[in-house]
């Protein structure tokens, strides 16, 4: 059985990640109503920059927030990067994240070329998920579940998938409950995660765990890698595996 991660792992979104964190207190009507590039062009550099940062260290939408805050630019390590998240008001982090989310959904809606079109398939990935059609390929992705369908859609990898479970925070128990489901133990699974933090919560389940090293990570996430022996997974690999 094969359990995907999404963003930096089959697909990547910085500009359409780092567009809806930065319109999540506008109207979505309103940003919906521009055309997605120039959303992108108007987004000023110094936070494109930061998210640039921010992007390495996050596991779901709420950890992009932190790319708001100017203070941003002095994140060094990981721990600089949760002092920052710590100090954003739960209530404002709620309604960022709910702003965000609807700016997204108008942005699938009204531009929905433009914002597919935001979403490039690393190299070897729609050959992996052809190869694994039928076996019940699964997607645990901290993305919401209908985006992530009519990306596949758009690249025609739909019919590839059997399930996708979204707006996940807590990968390890939604793999071993997706593996239960089928009567299968931990230990069938192959999961792939550009997160260092999601790689090892899953490997404890017993799976086999690969950390893809195509996508998102820090100098720290490499140190932590190495501590603990985490097994990397590179692109030109993808070909090999087998469920």
């Amino acid at each position: 059985m094969l359990i995907l991660d999404f963003d930096g792992v089959i697909a990547d979104a910085f500009t359409e990640c780092a567009v809806v964190t930065h319109y999540a207190d506008h109207d979505p009507a309103t940003v919906a109503a521009k055309p997605i590039a120039e959303l992108a062009a108007a987004m000023p550099a110094g936070f494109v920059s930061r998210f640039r940062t921010v992007r390495t260290y996050a596991r779901l939408l709420d950890d992009f927030m932190v790319a708001r805050d100017p203070a941003a630019d002095s994140i060094r390590g990981v721990q600089d990067f949760e002092a920052l998240a710590a100090r954003i008001p739960g209530p404002r982090m709620d309604a960022l994240v709910r702003g965000a989310t609807a700016v997204r959904a108008a942005l699938r809606e009204r531009r929905r070329t433009e914002w597919l079109d935001l979403h490039t398939l690393y190299p070897g990935i729609a050959g992996l998920l052809r190869r694994h059609s039928g076996r019940g390929t699964s997607i645990v992705t901290a993305k919401d579940e209908r985006s992530v369908w009519e990306i596949l859609a758009h690249h025609g990898l739909d019919v590839t998938v059997a399930q996708v479970v979204g707006e996940c925070s807590d990968k390890r128990t939604v793999v071993r409950r997706i593996a239960a489901a089928d009567g299968l133990p931990p230990e069938a699974v192959t999961f792939i995660d550009d997160h260092i933090t999601n790689a090892l919560a899953v490997r404890d389940t017993g799976a086999t765990s690969l950390w893809a090293w195509w996508g998102y990570h820090t100098p720290e996430h490499v140190e932590r890698a190495i501590a603990r022996r985490q097994r990397r997974v590179y692109l030109p690999e993808l070909a090999e595996l087998t469920a």
